[in-house]
């Protein structure tokens, strides 16, 4: 349970003055995707398929003061039961928290798609998963010149 004191969120349960660290705090830059529409419209972005999860991102459209990624997880019933989907998400949303927010693009939304694998693989091995899927989903949504086609290569007349 938490409280607000002072404009911080504190946990009643922890000792005094520990402040409880949730990703999508407003100083961190990086929020919560938490509406289905907004997972369905992600899955229709890029993806970057990794050993541990998938990871989908699409950019939406800036409204107002609301320039800042959001990051969604998302573990299917396929994955295991309750205990291990939950475990496998609050694994997840660690990585996510930890991250720098410069790493993620500002204006664009994040799904991560969790696979059973996410659930025995090092912490270390899922941080350096996820910094590497987000610096190859931001390269790939960089604009191409127009003259290029889709594959990123000229082709022969």
């Amino acid at each position: 349970m938490t409280r607000q004191q002072d404009g911080q969120n504190i946990s009643t349960h922890a000792s005094p003055g520990v402040r409880r660290c949730v990703l999508g705090g407003k100083d961190s830059g990086v929020l919560r995707l938490k509406k289905r529409a907004d997972f369905v419209a992600a899955a229709k972005g890029r993806r970057q398929h990794l050993r541990n999860f998938v990871l989908q991102a699409r950019e939406r459209e800036a409204s107002g003061d609301d320039e800042s990624a959001r990051v969604g997880f998302t573990v299917t019933k396929k994955v295991g039961k309750a205990v291990v989907r939950n475990r496998i998400r609050r694994r997840l949303r660690e990585v996510a928290r930890l991250t720098e927010a410069s790493a993620f693009a500002p204006v664009c939304d994040y799904v991560v798609a969790a696979r059973r694998e996410a659930l025995t693989a090092s912490f270390e091995d899922l941080r350096g998963e996820f910094l590497r899927a987000l610096k190859k989903i931001n390269r790939a949504g960089e604009s191409r010149p127009s003259n290029l086609p889709a594959g990123g290569r000229k082709q022969d007349k």
